[in-house]
């Protein structure tokens, strides 16, 4: 089952990491704040805020236009997917830093961007309903 996902209230975010490790336990079978497709990043200011980065699923992704191998495609609902085989030639990554929303990072074992699938973990299982996500059609 796949789900919109979106990041509905960053303000309610109090760091706990749960959205993050839930997401790095379904793509990755582990709990790594380094493999996942969501990022926790504490402000840098003394508030104790959190902003919390996921893909927005693009309708137009500036990371696919970045790839200069065509490995990341854009999808008709929005978002991306990835083509692996594609991707193993790179040694730039420029799809990363050519993400906008810095909602993408690079899996240093497999030497491929980190995808979100829409799986919807991430929202449930924040406790405090930063993420708003429905059932795609």
């Amino acid at each position: 089952m796949r789900f919109h996902i979106a990041v509905e209230n960053s303000s309610r975010c109090i760091g706990c990491y749960n959205c993050l490790y839930a997401c790095s336990r379904h793509l990755f079978d582990t709990v790594n704040h380094a493999t996942t497709a969501v990022f926790v990043r504490p402000d840098r200011t003394l508030s104790n805020r959190f902003t919390v980065v996921a893909c927005r699923f693009c309708q137009d992704p500036e990371c696919v236009t970045a790839c200069p191998y065509g490995a990341l495609q854009a999808l008709p609902e929005g978002g991306i997917t990835l083509i692996a085989s594609k991707c193993k030639e790179c040694t730039t990554y420029d799809c990363i830093p050519g993400c906008t929303l810095n909602a993408l990072a690079l899996d240093d074992k497999a030497k491929l961007p980190i995808i979100c699938d829409r799986c919807g973990d991430c929202a449930k299982y924040c406790p405090h309903n930063v993420f708003s996500y429905k059932e795609m059609d």
